[in-house]
This record gives C-alpha cells, sequence and structure tokens, in this order.
C-alpha cells in the first residue's frame, strides 16, 4: 500500500482531478453535497449540483449510495460489494442495498477480446483454439468468459481481462484512499468505520483478483488440498495458455445448485450434494487454511455423479494455524452453548488492541442468543449467530479480521443453500468431527512435541541474550550514580505550556502597568514634549504597543 500513500501527493490527486470532479459530482447528486462540503472538497462541486437534491431526497440513504457507486463504475462496485460482507461496520439496511450491487458493464467486442488474448498469448488465436466463441457466457466489471475449445479438443472456458480496467482501478483506488484519509480528517464519526483500513483491505483484494496467475496458484492449491474428497470438481488450469490477464480452465458442464428443478431432472441426490459442499468447506477453513472465499450458487454447480464443480476463485481467504484453532473453538461453544468461551474468543481475535468491556460484551451476546438455547443444531444458522455476535463486538472495541467475515458469510451462505436443497441439514453436525479431528490434532503428542521445541529455542535465545541485556542495563544503571531517569511526553509538553503560559502572562502585566504609567504621565509640564503630549509619555505607549504586538505572535505562533 505503500506506492498508493506516495501516489496520493497533491501531484497525484491534481493529474486525476477529472475523474476526482467526477466522483464528486455523482456523490452530490445522489444527496452527499454535505458529504462533500464536509471534507473540505466544496470548491470541486459543479453549480448545477442543486438542482438534483429534492430528487435525491426521495430515496433512502442506503439506495442512494448504490445507485451513486453502480453510476460510479467497477471500483465502486466491487467496494460496495465488499462492504456488504461487513456487518460489523455497515448498518442493516446498507447492507442488504448494496449486496444488490451487480457489474453493469457492456460486453467487449470480440475484436477487443481477441487482441487482448493473442497480445498475451503470443500466437494468433486460431493457432491457439479450434473453437472461440464471440458471445461471452458473463461480462463483469474485470473481465468476461468465452467458451473455447483447444486444439487438442479439451472445451474450456477462456477468462479475458478488460484492457483498460488495471488503470481504471489503480487510479480509483489511489482517489479512495485521499478521501478517506479526509474523510477521517474532518468527520469523526466516520473514524469507528475505519475508512482507511477498509480501503486498504479492498486494495489487496483487488490487487490479487486482477492478477489470474495468482487465481491459478490458488485454485492449483485449493484443488491438491481437496483431492481426498473426490466428489469436488475444481476446473483444470492449462498454464500454457494462461497470463496475467488471461486464463484458460476446464469447462465443467453442470447445473446451477440453486436450480432445484434442473437438479431433479438431472437426478442429482441432494442429500449428498450438500453432504459433499459442507465436508469441502470446512476442510477448507479448519485444516487447510485457504478457501473459496466467494462462495454463492453462481460459482457451484451440480456434476453428474452428484459431484459438486467449484468455480471462480478471483477471491481466496487465508486463516493462519491460531486462526484455525480459534475458529474451531467457536464452533465447539456454539455446539456446547459455552457463549462466556465463544465472547473470550472474540476478544482473542480482535485487532483493534483497545480494551474491551469483557462483562459487558458477553452479557449482550448471551442476550442475543438466549432464545436459540436448547434448540437443536439445525435449526440454528450459526453463520448468522457469528455475524450478530460480531456487530455487537464492534461496540465494544471488537474488531474482526476481513477473511474471518470471509468465512462468516460463506458459512450463511452455505446454510441457506444447504437447508433449499435438505430441509434436514446439519451445518454444524457435519463440521464437529471435523472440529473434533483438529482438536485432537492440538492435543497429539506430536503437535505438543513440536510446540515445546519452537519454545525451547526461544528460551535458549532469550537465555543467550538476557545476560548480555542485564550486563548493559547495570552499566549504564551505575553511570549514572545509580539514578533512573524518567522520560515523560506529557509532563514535558505541560512544562513548556506553563513556561509559555507564565512568559505570557508577565508581558500582560508589563503591558498593562506601561499603558497605566502612560495615561498618568500625559498631564506632566516638566521636561521634553512631543507635541501636546509628554515625550516620556510617549515612549512608554510605543514600548506597550510593541510588547503587544510581541504577545499577539507568541499566541499566533502557539
Amino acid at each position: 500500500m505503500q506506492w498508493v500513500r506516495t501516489g496520493m501527493q497533491l501531484g497525484q490527486v491534481v493529474k486525476n482531478a477529472q475523474r476526482l470532479r467526477q466522483i464528486l459530482a455523482v456523490l452530490a447528486r445522489h444527496g452527499f453535497s454535505d458529504l462533500v462540503v464536509r471534507m473540505n472538497l466544496g470548491k470541486f462541486l459543479p453549480r448545477s449540483y442543486s438542482a438534483f437534491l429534492k430528487s435525491a431526497a426521495e430515496k433512502n440513504t442506503p439506495v442512494r449510495l448504490r445507485e451513486a457507486f453502480e453510476e460510479l463504475g467497477p471500483s465502486f462496485v466491487k467496494l460496495g460489494q465488499l462492504l456488504s460482507s461487513r456487518p460489523d461496520i455497515i448498518p442493516e439496511s446498507a447492507l442488504t442495498e448494496l449486496s444488490k450491487l451487480q457489474d453493469n458493464v457492456s460486453p467487449l467486442s470480440v475484436d477487443v477480446v481477441r487482441g487482448v488474448v493473442e497480445r498475451e498469448l503470443g500466437k494468433p488465436i486460431d493457432q491457439i483454439f479450434s473453437f472461440f466463441d464471440p458471445s461471452p457466457l458473463g461480462a463483469a466489471s474485470i473481465g468476461q468468459v468465452h467458451a473455447a475449445k483447444l486444439l487438442s479438443g479439451e472445451e474450456v472456458v477462456v477468462k479475458v481481462q478488460r484492457p483498460e480496467i488495471r488503470s481504471i482501478i489503480e487510479t480509483d483506488i489511489a482517489l479512495l484512499d485521499f478521501l478517506a484519509g479526509l474523510l477521517e480528517k474532518y468527520i469523526p464519526e466516520s473514524r469507528a468505520f475505519r475508512p482507511r483500513i477498509i480501503v486498504d483491505e479492498f486494495f489487496k483484494t483487488l490487487v490479487y483478483e486482477l492478477d489470474y496467475v495468482v487465481e491459478c496458484n490458488n485454485m492449483n492449491r485449493i484443488a491438491q488440498n481437496l483431492s481426498s474428497i473426490p466428489e469436488v470438481a475444481i476446473p483444470k488450469v492449462y498454464k500454457g495458455f494462461s497470463t496475467t490477464r488471461v486464463l484458460t480452465l476446464e469447462r465443467l458442464n453442470g447445473v446451477r445448485v440453486n436450480d432445484l428443478k434442473a437438479l431433479e431432472a438431472a437426478g442429482i441426490d441432494r442429500k449428498k450434494l450438500v453432504s459433499v459442499g459442507a465436508r469441502a468447506f470446512f476442510k477448507m477453513i479448519l485444516v487447510d487454511g485457504i478457501f473459496h472465499g466467494d462462495l454463492h450458487a453462481g460459482n457451484l454447480f451440480a456434476l453428474p455423479g452428484n459431484r459438486l464443480g467449484v468455480v471462480d476463485f478471483g477471491i481466496v481467504g487465508r486463516l493462519s494455524d491460531k486462526s484455525r484453532e480459534q475458529l474451531a473453538g467457536m464452533m465447539v461453544s456454539l455446539i456446547t452453548e459455552d457463549y462466556e468461551q465463544l465472547c473470550y474468543i472474540y476478544s482473542e481475535v480482535s485487532v483493534s488492541g483497545q480494551f474491551v468491556d469483557q462483562e459487558s460484551f458477553t452479557r449482550e451476546v448471551r442476550n442475543m442468543i438466549s432464545p436459540y438455547i436448547g434448540l437443536s443444531l439445525k435449526e440454528v444458522n450459526s453463520g448468522r449467530l457469528l455475524i450478530e455476535a460480531t456487530k455487537i463486538g464492534a461496540k465494544y472495541n471488537i474488531q474482526v479480521p476481513g477473511d474471518w467475515m470471509l468465512v462468516f458469510k460463506a458459512l450463511i451462505t452455505i446454510e441457506g443453500m444447504g437447508r433449499t436443497l435438505d430441509p434436514d441439514f446439519d451445518m454444524l453436525a457435519t463440521g464437529q468431527l471435523l472440529v473434533q479431528d483438529l482438536l485432537k490434532d492440538q492435543l497429539s503428542p506430536q503437535k505438543i512435541a513440536r510446540e515445546l521445541v519452537w519454545s525451547g529455542k526461544d528460551v535458549v535465545a532469550l537465555l543467550q541474550t538476557l545476560p548480555r541485556q542485564l550486563r548493559w542495563m547495570m552499566k549504564k544503571f551505575a553511570s549514572n550514580e545509580y539514578a533512573l531517569d524518567v522520560h515523560v511526553p506529557e509532563v514535558l509538553e505541560l512544562r513548556a505550556q506553563l513556561d509559555s503560559n507564565s512568559r505570557r502572562q508577565s508581558l500582560s502585566i508589563l503591558i498593562v502597568g506601561l499603558v497605566i504609567a502612560s495615561m498618568s504621565s500625559i498631564h506632566f509640564q516638566e521636561g521634553p514634549r512631543l507635541g501636546p503630549y509628554p515625550l516620556h509619555s510617549i515612549v512608554l505607549l510605543l514600548i506597550a504597543g510593541g510588547l503587544f504586538l510581541k504577545l499577539s505572535f507568541m499566541r499566533g505562533r502557539r
């Protein structure tokens, strides 16, 4: 993100002034002109924006925000989609509206697509594919997908990135970072939403989504991890026909998992399909630590033999060993209804580093979950409970990492789809076996031995450096005659402030005394005079005036 910070200097803003004006004009037209003015950017607003305020006032804020993002194009649509997965910082009404954001883009012409493919792969398109469908299977803001057939006969899909999208997104991210900084500076209430952190998270997500080589590596790694579940199909990547802007994949011919009539016609066993999907999901998040971050019905297909096809790995989440252990602990807490432990894990997960009122947080979570206590696991939407607990945690300075929100959102999606396909689907019961295996692994002698070895290495390193550090500290302590120097910046600042106040007060008293002396001596008849007034009276008044200017300068400098 450092280069983005550098790009936010004045020169970058001036260079992209036209796009900045466009963004601010769209925000103003949709009723956010007061926000623009508060950010000290009112001078960039067009004079005609007030004509739109009446029509904008007829719609609620979430609707206006969604429409503004759609009008501003791909970068803002992607930002809105990211925000729709953050219920911990975005109100429910806005989440619902932002989840409606769709890529409203026209497909690229076949000539443009052909040009991108040939430039990236270095060959004429007919030397790579025996067939290339000019009509896309789907068009999105970053790229579009075409059906094709390799010269060797394999049916594939070719994902082609829009040629101008990278520069558009880089410009928009730079401006978004600039606007986020102004939001935090001039609008204090926005700091609770952490605008710059959101933009930083958005930047990292899009960097990976713009690089198809990263997506290719993610697919291969997840496919390898899920090889123990043969019922899951992940498209084969043809690396020889893939680059950062072109991705050629095996075509999966199946039925979307939310098309119930087509599933029935194809003879798919829906219970088995749901079981396969749940096992694969829990293995990704609890065992492997890398998981598909955009699971929804459009990316899941039912294949012959009750196999589950998974596509579109542009967004991938990652969990460390510690995070996987904490997530397993959360699931155990839900299964055992130990909500105090659940709240404690939330506090451990938090990245804010701020004080947490654990007792109040636990009490509020308990009150939220109490209606579900005693219900069977299949009657509880675990993803929804975790999301609601996350919202409560946000009020108590608990900030959950973005990858955790991807997990919670995926839980909600899979539970919803699972119960649509199988009313008896029990999400937690499916994951319980993996959780037990994970906990057994954590307590295994091998795992404990590995952790003891690492801890032992840390202890040895500490013992090697500790005597040297202690000797250095004692030497420094003795050289200072065993006195401790305590440096408290706030005390030094307070002392400087008191000294400054004392000097100003002394000057003020002196000025008042000189003015009084001047006024008192103005009627004296003896001594030299300047016009009708005694010279010494004028001199005293001039000295008072000079000291007054000095006092004013001191206040201005402060």
